[in-house]
């Protein structure tokens, strides 16, 4: 089940980020503790294997965030290829699942649900350029995201546009 992530779930989240091949690539220098904490997401959501709503669990196997768009070019270039302004734009980042059997089907989920939310309210889902080497690219294509040109020298950033 997917619910609000909880400051309990930090320490689990933190171990997940060090069972994944790319998290020193994707977390640079920062420590897996801030890198989840450094933007104030309007939704930060972990995947709860556990039927349990009231506390948190040791079966926290994905999570994901969902906030603003940075002031960045390369939100500037996608708002502008998708007719869209910066404002109704939401951004998809930190997706990241435990590797295990069923982590692709975890990671659709919780990507499928961010999508939701996001259009539901209106807005334009984008994934986070830099958080790209943790979502199978394929997923991205099933779900409807293409790439975006960009002019500056991050990842192109992927969309959910028409």
């Amino acid at each position: 089940m997917i619910r609000e992530r909880r400051n309990e779930d930090l320490d689990r989240l933190c171990e997940l980020l060090d069972e994944l091949d790319d998290h020193a690539h994707v977390l640079g220098r920062r420590q897996p503790r801030d890198w989840l904490q450094e933007v104030d997401a309007e939704c930060s959501w972990v995947f709860d294997q556990a039927p349990v709503r009231v506390a948190p669990t040791r079966n926290v196997v994905g999570h994901v965030q969902i906030h603003p768009p940075p002031n960045a070019r390369w939100v500037r270039d996608v708002a502008a290829q998708t007719s869209r302004q910066v404002d109704e734009l939401l951004v998809i980042r930190r997706l990241f699942v435990k590797p295990a059997k069923h982590d692709h089907g975890i990671a659709r989920y919780l990507l499928k649900e961010s999508v939701k939310h996001i259009e539901t309210r209106g807005s334009l889902p984008v994934l986070d350029p830099d958080d790209l080497a943790f979502i199978p690219p394929s997923l991205c294509t099933k779900l409807g995201f293409r790439e975006f040109q960009t002019e500056d020298d991050t990842p192109n950033p992927l969309a959910r546009a028409k």
